[in-house]
């Protein structure tokens, strides 16, 4: 049985892959109570993974979208 990438392990290879080489600081989203997700944050932007969605977004530190990457792709250690 093939083990699947943590979240954590997907967005340090999506950063890699796009030149990020510090490894990103974790935090929990939590609105009204209930968790909603981790963001992660980088010199020079953020990457989301939302609960509930299977794909992480990746924004510059203006809040621009700079790619979306599907963990599906991460399962297949061909991360975009």
């Amino acid at each position: 049985m093939d083990e699947q990438p943590s979240t954590y392990d997907a967005v340090t290879a999506t950063l890699e892959k796009m030149g990020v080489c510090a490894a990103p600081t974790r935090t929990i989203l939590i609105q009204k109570g209930y968790f909603v997700g981790h963001k992660y944050h980088f010199d020079g932007g953020y990457a989301v993974r939302l609960a509930g969605k299977n794909a992480i977004e990746v924004y510059d530190d203006k809040g621009k979208l700079l790619k979306t990457v599907s963990l599906e792709e991460t399962d297949k250690k061909d991360v975009a």
